[in-house]
């Protein structure tokens, strides 16, 4: 039905006369609409074509009645508007009813097609730009007393994305030209825009009428461009995602088909409003009374299919459907009826109990608590009717009596336990209940992914909560007197609000950015690597917090301590007495304070590291200080904290592997073991220092021959020394590679092996070690021999071939005592086990990207938190391939944070970290001063050359 389509009543003329388009051909397209911003009186009809608009106030509704009024059609002004009184002839209905020309706000956006990647940075900019004009003048809308509003991002008051709407002056001209109730305004802090006369009855309806008009353009627009992704590049495809996310989020908070009523219903809403049913006031009244056998059969159907479709999938969600039963439309009984009604009202009240009752009480649910408690009403007794016609009894009238009375104490208690702060925060349908973060286009997503990883803490997260209120009246209020503990008070405060909320299991999303305030400080806004807020959490936390006098949040801060912070001590070769170029392996303790116990928080990965495992490695490597005195350092660990994190700043392709093995860098390593990981460390140096060399020096001896050719010859005595010193250092390579070969191959898993025979022992003679592990399986040492017969914690099929094969060489006694060594090997060398923990992606370039959190849960699968967005994974292959999806040539993914988690065994009764014992820091070492000496460093490996030497710590 159209407008076009509409009677010939007095009444229908009128609504067929303001509903005319401007020029008084053809009519409007109004559908009426709904959702955020949108009031319920009056009721608005919108033409999404022009953006004229009907509104109806209604003063008192006669439902039922054919209405009729003393309306003079020529009183409609279709090009200014106008208000029209009406007042039923037959009865006491009362309409406002008015026509409300355009403001003109249509043109803010460019229209369609945008065919250029320019047009297409054009319009997303001015789109974001109308969000934030739409929620600057929104708070008008809601605040009547409102007078003005700042047009910085910083100042008190400023309204979300205000300043992508101050950066698009062209937007905001043309708005304080099409509504002249605004003005500019700057005073010594910043700019403003004021509002004229704020609580006259004109100007509240012009700005309910601005805010509508760009809610509509932003949907138009919205509207326009789903399935129309082939418009963008990669990186307008990813600023036009992250839009829709934040504009879903408010604006057309449940989707485009949330804020408005399709054509049809909502021609069939105005006309029922303003003219009534059409028919004889009789006609509508008691349908219900005269349903025959087939239609209450439909009802029932009905019944079931919503229960099917809406509740039974939510309650399964929930876990709550372990005692309640289907209702059966068998009625083949007298007590059919009964059993029907019985099973309804269990499931019903069941979804009130556990996410109804919240649902309709939050802002998930556009109508309003009032609708939506009639709503419940109306569905619990929906079959009442249906089933008395069926299958009538005494039971089925009980059992529909004594429903509506368990309803009506059970919405009692529920709206009691409301009242109290009791279920206030919605429903939450993300996977295991989980808890997504808002991103109001702030570049919140770094510090989104951050506070998922350390929610996911359980002992971190239970510290928070138990920490104090702050503050006392003995602190600053103000953050700028003491800046580090207003911040770090700041950041505890919202901590505790922000997993308060996500310890809810009905709360389905919340907002951080008084969190990130706090760990953005000035630059809040502004694209931040997750290590560095890392870095700035753990300042506010273990420095800011000590500042505060009583130190009230110790526990806090010894629980982020024992979590998250690890530490190493220093061990430094020096060179020989006498000997200024040779450096034998005598390594020392630490001779300073600071390097006897240097603190950590992640362990970087560098540019190269394919692997965490590399990257753990190069970590506690030796490495050259390019110095004299002290040529080599090593960092060592002296704690190990449960919660490892790995960082990097750059685009990498990191495989990141499902578990680490520490157990190398906590049991000491043998003297034997610590020097061939030393000369590997020397020998790895010396053929990057080769390489490098070659690098620059190939180009130049070539550039060199060249300049030779033309100079007559003048260069020969260079070219030749060039070409000597290339093929001496290209000479080295091989052998230095032979050389590594070896010692990989002699340190194997970092752990010092016994030779074959010892190992085997008792377990299997001297002749078939030699006749069947040496020469048949190929094996010379243990670890060779663990690869092959037990390899990943258990025995391999060789072991059964050597039983019981053709050939068979072993008992199953030998077998079996030798598998139990292995065994017992595998254990020691895998008694410190991380296991992955959680995630943090990176997708984009340099200043402008995205980041994604993926977090392990305890059985298994990983959670993925975009934002507000969550979905579960089923593994760790999962995650790859959401990355590797996630990844592109033009915005590539790349990890960035890896947090693996320590492997609790049954010996440990808490997650602890692992402390290790490390050398006291000793003033002689070597026969030279090493500590509280007062001689002189001037050379390159001085004490505070050696101090920094590993590489700069994260």
């Amino acid at each position: 039905m159209s407008v076009a389509s509409i009677g010939e009543s007095h009444a229908e003329r009128f609504l067929g006369k303001i509903c005319l388009a401007e020029n008084g051909i053809g009519y409007l397209t109004p559908v009426e609409l709904q959702g955020e911003a949108v009031p319920d009186d009056p009721r608005i009809w919108f033409c999404k074509n022009s953006f004229n608009v009907v509104q109806v106030r209604v003063k008192n509704f006669i439902p039922g009645e054919v209405h009729e009024y003393d309306v003079s059609l020529d009183s409609v002004n279709l090009k200014d508007g106008g208000v029209h009184n009406l007042r039923c002839k037959r009865c006491t209905h009362d309409l406002q009813v008015k026509r409300i020309p355009k403001l003109g706000l249509l043109g803010l956006i460019q229209p369609p097609p945008w065919g250029t990647a320019q047009e297409v940075d054009v319009m997303l900019r001015k789109l974001q730009a109308a969000a934030g004009l739409f929620y600057l003048v929104r708070e008008f809308v809601r605040d009547p007393t409102r007078e003005e509003a700042p047009l910085v991002a910083f100042a008190p008051g400023a309204t979300r994305d205000v300043a992508k709407l101050s950066a698009d002056s062209e937007v905001l001209n043309m708005f304080l030209d099409r509504c002249n109730i605004f003005a500019r305004a700057v005073d010594s802090q910043s700019p403003k825009l004021r509002l004229h006369e704020c609580a006259k009855p004109r100007t509240r309806g012009i700005l309910l009428k601005a805010v509508l008009e760009i809610k509509m353009l932003i949907l138009v627009v919205v509207e326009h461009l789903q399935g129309e992704e082939g418009v963008f590049n990669s990186r307008q495809l990813q600023e036009w995602t992250n839009f829709q996310i934040e504009i879903h989020e408010d604006c057309l908070k449940g989707g485009v088909e949330a804020q408005y009523k399709t054509n049809e219903p909502s021609w069939e809403s105005l006309k029922a409003l303003v003219c009534g049913p059409g028919e004889h006031p009789e006609a509508n009244k008691n349908v219900e009374a005269h349903l025959t056998a087939a239609g209450a059969q439909k009802v029932l159907n009905e019944c079931l299919n919503n229960i099917n479709n809406t509740v039974w999938p939510r309650l399964q969600q929930k876990s709550q459907l372990a005692d309640l039963k289907l209702p059966s439309l068998d009625f083949s009984s007298a007590a059919g009826g009964a059993e029907f009604k019985l099973r309804h009202n269990c499931i019903w009240m069941r979804a009130v109990e556990t996410y109804l009752f919240d649902l309709v009480h939050s802002s998930q649910y556009a109508k309003g608590s009032p609708h939506g408690i009639a709503d419940i009403r109306k569905q619990v007794s929906r079959p009442d009717l249906a089933l008395k016609v069926l299958c009538p009894s005494i039971a089925l009238d009980k059992a529909v009596k004594d429903s509506q009375a368990e309803l009506d104490t059970l919405l009692a208690e529920k709206a009691e336990r409301r009242r109290s702060g009791v279920g206030t925060d919605g429903i939450n349908f993300n996977p295991r209940n989980s808890t997504g973060m808002v991103n109001p286009g702030e570049n919140l997503c770094a510090s989104n992914a951050l506070l998922q990883l350390l929610f996911s803490v359980q002992p971190f997260a239970a510290a928070v909560l138990d920490a104090p209120e702050l503050m006392t009246k003995d602190e600053p209020s103000s953050p700028s007197s003491r800046p580090l503990q207003g911040d770090a008070g700041q950041l505890v405060g919202g901590l505790r609000r922000l997993f308060s909320e996500m310890s809810h299991p009905d709360r389905a999303s919340s907002c951080a950015r008084d969190v990130a305030a706090a760990l953005y400080g000035k630059e809040l806004g502004s694209q931040q690597d997750c290590d560095e807020l890392w870095h700035r959490l753990s300042s506010l936390v273990e420095d800011g917090l000590s500042g505060l006098a009583g130190k009230p949040y110790g526990a806090l801060q010894k629980a982020f301590e024992l979590l998250f912070t690890g530490a190493t001590y220093e061990m430094r070769l020096k060179t020989q007495i006498g000997d200024s170029t040779a450096c034998g392996f005598a390594p020392v303790g630490p001779d300073r304070e600071d390097a006897a116990k240097k603190p950590f928080l992640t362990i970087p990965v560098q540019p190269g590291n394919k692997t965490l495992k590399q990257a753990l490695e190069e970590f506690t490597s030796w490495s050259s200080t390019g110095g004299d005195e002290v040529p080599w350092t090593q960092e060592r660990f002296r704690r190990i904290p449960p919660f490892l994190c790995f960082a990097s700043r750059q685009v990498s392709a990191l495989e990141w592997e499902e578990s680490l093995n520490l157990t190398r860098f906590v049991v000491p390593a043998s003297a034997s073991m610590q020097k061939s990981c030393y000369e590997q460390s020397k020998a790895l140096q010396l053929q990057s220092e080769l390489r490098d060399a070659l690098e620059h020096l190939v180009p130049a001896r070539r550039s060199a021959a060249k300049a030779n050719a033309v100079s007559c010859r003048s260069l020969e005595a260079e070219v030749t020394k060039l070409a000597d010193v290339c093929q001496h250092l290209d000479a080295q390579l091989e052998p230095l590679a032979a050389q590594i070969a070896e010692l990989e191959r002699s340190i194997g898993d970092g752990f010092e092996e016994l030779a074959l025979e010892d190992f085997l022992v008792g377990a299997v003679d001297a002749a078939k070690i030699k006749s069947v592990i040496r020469e048949r399986l190929g094996v010379d040492n243990v670890k060779l021999l663990a690869d092959k017969l037990y390899d990943g914690g258990k025995p391999s099929e060789t072991v059964a071939q050597l039983v019981q094969g053709t050939g068979a060489c072993l008992s199953q006694a030998e077998a079996d005592a030798m598998l139990a060594k292995l065994k017992s090997r595998w254990e020691d060398h895998h008694a410190h086990m991380f296991d992955i923990h959680g995630i943090v992606l990176y997708q984009g370039l340099g200043q402008w990207g995205h980041y994604v959190a993926f977090i392990r849960q305890a059985d298994g699968p990983f959670l993925c938190f975009d934002d507000e967005q969550v979905r579960e994974l089923p593994d760790a292959a999962a995650v790859r391939a959401e990355i590797a999806e996630r990844g592109s040539e033009g915005l590539p993914a790349s990890v960035r944070m890896v947090v693996f988690r320590r492997r609790i065994t049954p010996a440990d009764s808490e997650l602890a970290p692992i402390e290790l014992d490390g050398p006291q820091v000793s003033a002689v070492a070597n026969g030279t001063p090493v500590n509280g000496t007062k001689r002189e460093r001037t050379d390159c490996g001085g004490e505070g050359a050696a101090g920094d030497a590993k590489r700069p710590r994260t």
